[in-house]
Parts: C-alpha cells; sequence; structure tokens
C-alpha cells in the first residue's frame, strides 16, 4: 500500500474511474447531530489535494449545520467492482 495514504487513494480511485465504474466520486458522509445520533448522506467529492478531500454543501442544510456544531466526519468511498473501500475520518473546515 506504501507510507502515503492519499498517494494509494489516488491510485484506487484512478482504477475505479478507468473501470468506468458508476459515480467512482461518490461517498457516504456521516457527520453527528448535537446530541450525538448519527447521520449520513451521499455526496461527490469534488477535489482532492495534500489538505484532504473537497466536498460542497448548504452551510444552511441540515450537513452543514451539523458540521458547524460538530466540525467532524467520516467518509466512506464503496468500489463495489473492484471489492474495495476507503474509510476516512477526520476534522473538517
Amino acid at each position: 500500500a506504501g507510507a502515503d495514504p492519499l498517494a494509494l487513494f489516488r491510485r484506487w480511485f484512478d482504477q475505479a474511474t478507468a473501470a468506468g465504474l458508476a459515480e467512482p466520486n461518490a461517498f457516504a458522509l456521516a457527520t453527528a447531530t448535537p446530541d450525538g445520533a448519527p447521520s449520513v448522506r451521499f455526496v461527490l467529492l469534488k477535489a482532492l489535494d495534500d489538505r484532504g478531500f473537497t466536498f460542497f454543501t448548504n452551510y444552511d442544510s441540515r450537513k452543514g449545520q451539523e458540521l458547524a456544531a460538530n466540525p467532524r466526519a467520516a467518509l466512506c468511498f464503496l468500489w463495489q467492482g473492484l471489492e474495495r473501500q476507503v474509510r476516512v475520518e477526520g476534522a473538517v473546515e
């Protein structure tokens, strides 16, 4: 896998794209409500760089409000055709 997880992700993402998988940029985004209840929905990856994964949201949406109250999230990409998934957890800005 190598020492750089972002390099591995980029390689796997490129393979998922080249394989023609539907929406390889789609991922499940999990947040939590202020009282700690989990909340998950699918969103699209817009960019990836050394700072991390970029997706767009409306700040007034439920996920925007949850991220403002608790700026941590988990992502999960599933590329079933390649029998791969990638989990990411961390701070959101």
